[in-house]
Formats: C-alpha cells, structure tokens, sequence
C-alpha cells in the first residue's frame, strides 16, 4: 500500500503478475477502458491478454501490470512486462502487441488523474530493480506522455500517427466533393482499368474462414513489401505477430469491431485492408496490395471506397495509424507525433 492524495486520502498499488490474477480483473478493465473512447480497442482485457501470449513465449519476461486502486475502485492500470538482465535487475516495456500500435495507461479522467499519475512514478521509482523504462509508440497526446517528459525521459526514435477527420461529411458524394477533381478523375480511371479484366467490387469480410484467408494474404503481401524496403528484420516477420492479430480479429469481429474489406476482380483479391472499428474511428491497422496492380493505385482506390463508406455510415474520423507514408498526404490527414522513450530509473546509469 502506497499513500497519495485522493477521496479517500490513500490510493493503493497492486502488482498483477499472473494471468490468473488478470483475468479476474476482466469487467473492472473494461469498464476502465471505455475511458479511452474510440482507443478502447486496443485496449480491452482481450487485447492485453493476447498480447501476454506473445510475451510469455520470450525468455526473461513477466507479467507486470501495475494497477491502482482508490478504495475498491480501480483507477489507473499500467501494462507493463518485465524484462529481466543478466544483472539481476530490469526494464520494464509495455505488454504490447510487439507491432507499431498504440500504447499508454488507462486511467481514470477525474480530479484524481493528476495524483494517480504520480503515484505510479512514485511507485516506479521506488524499485531498486527496475533500471529503465523502454516504452515504444506513445502518441503525444498520451496519458504517460506528460510524465515521461517531466521526468526527462529520452525520445529515441520519433515518426507521427495520421488521422482524417470526417465529421463534417455525411456522405460518400460529400467525400468524394471534398477531393480534389484530379482525384476524383483518377479514380474513376483506375476502376475503368481494372474493369477492363473483370468485374471489380468492394467486399467486407468478417467470416471466421474467409478472415484467416484474407488476413494471410495480406500478411503475405505485406512481409514482401516491408522485407524489401526494410530488411527481414521487421516486427511483421517476427514469430507469432500473424497468428496474434488473427486471434484477435476473429475475437473483435464477433463483436462487431473488426473485418477486411478487400478490392477484388476476376473474384481475386488485389488490395485488402484489416481495420478495426471502435467508437466513431474507423482504425486502418493492416493494408496490402497486389504490386502485378501497382500501376492502377489499389491501395488507394480502396481506401478511398472505405473513407466514403465511414462517412455514409457516420464515422467522425479515419485514423490510418502509425508511420509517415507519401500516400497518407494525399487525404489530406492531420498528424501527432509517436515516440519511443527511454528512462532511466534512479540512479542506475
């Protein structure tokens, strides 16, 4: 128990360490989580716990969620795995996908926030073991954000999240009158070319069968393209990273917050996108292309078929996630910033 101003003048800190103890925390999670609005997908007991089973199959790594409660009321969870050296001591990361996701804590958004915040790095720093924070893909306007930067934590590596924002558009006419006339020209140009091989349509896939189908393709395709521009060593060649999100977009498609819509023609795929919807945010997680159709913009052309989709359907916004791309320019997109931090704990050098 650590002491901290709050209602009930004491908060107290638990460290949850195995999955037993997590599951149990299932409801009271989730109920947290609805704090995070449109994120919540990300951040759901489900998404945690098949993240933990990337984790636990790495030497040297444990559970280490760090979870406060105000009474019996939880009020801050921070997903952490600890990451064990040759010295008897730690790092602690974040219980994550291992991918270029989203991550932070959850926490409450009350009066208490502030004082929860720094009772988590009061409780951190406390650790004689633990010697540093590594703490990827924090989007700047994260709930850690503001405490890694007073604790003059390092940025060492930084690129930006891109979203559109499409809540003044009611429809996919108001999108489209939104673009630019070459645009719209070069649109219908592209189905043109590609209707002259057969016929083309726009396909939402959520079946179990058909998403493993679908979700490999565009894993497949995606590895080539990520290989040849930034070598093997990549998070989407890494063992489990396929088999993790097809997991989870079969579990958030029962839900009705996953699918892939696919562009196809002859009755074959030629561009796929796995997205998650949660909120009013349509997440563009993974997008792929047949590169035998580069010449006609597949990629684009079916993203620009699922941001009109998002304004028929009342979407506000089209986040298309994290990494600078020339295409993203093209919509238009606002931008924040996405860091990796490094902190040092105590006096450990």
């Amino acid at each position: 128990m650590m002491p901290g101003p709050s209602r009930n003048d004491c908060f107290r800190v638990e460290i949850i360490d195995r999955p037993a103890e997590f599951a149990r925390l299932a409801d009271e999670w989730d109920e947290l989580a609805k704090g995070v609005e449109d994120l919540a997908v990300f951040r759901s007991h489900a998404w945690v716990s098949r993240c933990w089973q990337r984790h636990q199959t790495m030497h040297g790594r444990s559970m280490h969620i760090v979870v406060i409660r105000d009474g019996g009321e939880l009020v801050l969870a921070a997903p952490f795995v600890r990451i064990a050296d040759w010295y008897g001591t730690a790092t602690l990361g974040w219980l994550d996908s291992m991918t270029p996701l989203y991550n932070d804590i959850l926490v409450v958004h009350d009066q208490r926030s502030n004082a929860l915040k720094r009772a988590l790095r009061r409780y951190i720093e406390r650790q004689w073991s633990i010697r540093a924070l590594k703490l990827n893909c924090v989007r700047e306007d994260a709930e850690i954000a503001p405490l890694l930067n007073e604790a003059g934590a390092t940025r060492t590596w930084e690129t930006a999240a891109s979203a559109l924002d499409i809540s003044s558009l009611a429809s996919r006419d108001d999108f489209l009158a939104s673009q630019s006339s070459k645009a719209r020209y070069n649109l219908r140009r592209y189905i043109r070319q590609m209707e002259r091989e057969g016929p083309v349509r726009f396909r939402e896939i959520g079946s179990a069968r058909e998403l493993e189908t679908s979700i490999r393709w565009i894993f497949a395709h995606k590895r080539k393209w990520v290989e040849a521009r930034f070598g093997a060593a990549n998070w989407i060649a890494a063992p489990g990273a396929e088999e993790m999100f097809l997991d989870l977009s079969t579990f958030e498609s029962g839900r009705g917050r996953a699918c892939v819509m696919a562009l196809e023609t002859k009755q074959e795929i030629i561009a796929a996108v796995l997205l998650f919807r949660c909120g009013g945010t349509v997440f563009l997680s993974k997008l792929a292309y047949d590169p035998a159709w580069r010449k006609v913009s597949p990629g684009w052309v079916l993203l620009m078929h699922i941001i009109g989709e998002a304004c028929a359907t009342g979407m506000r916004s089209v986040d298309f996630m994290i990494g600078r791309d020339a295409w993203k320019d093209r919509f238009g997109v606002q931008s924040v910033a996405v860091s990796n931090y490094r902190l040092r704990n105590g006096l450990w050098p």
